[in-house]
């Protein structure tokens, strides 16, 4: 079993920690599978600080241990083929055939990584085969890229990844001209008092549902990409429509309505979405990238849709099933 994969006590009562930490150890442990049991062996709370005996200690962790395997449930259930890992609910194993990894199935793992990177999360604090700099920039990249996909899958339309760096290396005026040519509702027209040097003004993706008529009035989303553990500060949703259209439509301004999106690795409690989306706007997270972008790769396939830099996302799959071989051959 891979060393350096760790659930710290006080993150064990976090369902979607706990599930984590058990998608992990099968994602690179050298036998690619987990259990329960990984997480009774890992609670070594001294009984006299939280149990009065071994027995109320044992069932504490069991509890904790049973917790995250029905998260992992709902986690299948929701996903269902586009999850990667494969439950037998009978032993309650978890594991991880990493030659079956296809792009959804990548898209989560990725976001399972980016999401427990230790800027953001302990399990992954000691962990041996941990990311490298640039592999850090190169995952974040790709997210960006999977993101992309993803909101396009979501309105069943054609995508931009608009995030600085741009895939075809584009300035921001450059690219937003592009886009606007095909979108046709506005000018692209920077305000005298607008910023100077642009990076992508907090747009990382932007998308649309394509109508043949050529009318404004369409479907248009702007979305921001965020893996760090600040995302709930970087919301888009006040300012599409005002302060990016002001300063970049100076003379002539859309009228198109942009649908601020919020793109994420992280999976989510329940109890606190409702917050996340008044905030952020419509979000697309672990739970739900996946199988977006598993639309979104039928849409391309039948030649649908176009995705700004889908044709990179294979090279993601190769990378991620030799990353999982390697951690498990340490």
């Amino acid at each position: 079993m891979t060393i350096g994969i760790d659930l710290p006590l006080d993150a064990m009562h976090d369902s979607d920690v706990a599930a984590d930490y058990l998608e992990l150890l099968a994602a690179f442990s050298s036998d690619g599978q987990s259990s329960p049991a990984d997480i009774v062996n890992a609670a070594d709370i001294e009984a006299e600080s939280e149990y009065h005996d071994v027995d109320e200690e044992m069932r504490g962790h069991e509890s904790i241990a049973d917790a995250a395997l029905r998260r992992i449930a709902t986690r299948l259930d929701v996903l269902e083929e586009a999850y990667p890992f494969e439950l037998d609910f009978t032993a309650g194993i978890l594991s991880l055939d990493v030659n079956k990894l296809d792009l959804p199935g990548t898209a989560y793992v990725l976001s399972l990584l980016l999401a427990n990177l230790r800027s953001v999360s302990p399990l992954l604090q000691d962990f041996e085969r941990y990311p490298s700099p640039d592999e850090v920039d190169a995952w974040r990249r790709w997210f960006q890229y999977y993101a992309t996909a993803a909101v396009a899958g979501e309105i069943g339309g054609s995508a931009w990844s608009f995030g600085f760096p741009r895939p075809d290396g584009s300035g921001f005026i450059a690219k937003l001209e592009e886009i606007w040519r095909t979108l046709k509702d506005g000018r692209v027209s920077a305000d005298a008092s607008a910023p100077s040097s642009p990076k992508d003004g907090e747009i990382d993706v932007l998308a649309w549902k394509e109508t043949r008529d050529g009318l404004p009035g369409f479907l248009l989303v702007a979305a921001q990409v965020a893996t760090g553990a600040d995302w709930k500060s970087k919301s888009i949703k006040r300012d599409v429509n005002s302060v990016f259209k002001n300063r970049w439509f100076a003379k002539r301004q859309p009228v198109t309505e942009m649908i601020a999106y919020h793109v994420i690795p992280f999976a989510l409690a329940d109890e606190g979405v409702r917050d996340d989306v008044l905030v952020v706007g419509n979000l697309l997270h672990r739970l739900r990238v996946p199988r977006r972008v598993a639309d979104a790769s039928t849409l391309v396939s039948d030649e649908r849709i176009s995705v700004e830099a889908f044709e990179e996302l294979n090279e993601t799959t190769i990378w991620m099933r030799t990353y999982i071989a390697e951690a498990r051959a340490a």
